[in-house]
């Protein structure tokens, strides 16, 4: 059965990735000297979202509908793993300085 033909999967949403996006751009803007290029804001971004418990719901008030303890604990995990993803990444980042050739 292919799921994906017989489903709207627009309808599953992952309510942890919207508070990482969410988070994530005000972080971004708190934070002027972490890198903006592409490669390191997607690494950030996978880091929390693999770091973050997931959270699928499939009605429109969604998982965190009058759970604010859950909601506390999301946001606790988001906001470690946006610091501790940050420090890594500035410490290894992998894209290419202008300088470098990759080789």
């Amino acid at each position: 059965m292919n799921i994906a033909a017989s489903y709207d999967l627009e309808i599953l949403q992952n309510r942890g990735m919207e508070m990482v996006l969410k988070r994530a751009g005000s972080f971004l803007d708190e934070h002027g000297e972490f890198c903006r290029c592409e490669q390191c804001v997607f690494d950030l971004l996978a880091f929390t979202l693999n770091h973050v418990t997931p959270l699928y719901a499939t009605s429109l008030l969604g998982a965190l509908s009058g759970n604010s303890r859950l909601q506390q604990k999301l946001e606790i995990e988001i906001e470690m793993a946006l610091e501790e993803g940050a420090k890594r990444i500035a410490r290894h980042p992998s894209h290419l300085d202008a300088g470098d050739t990759g080789s």
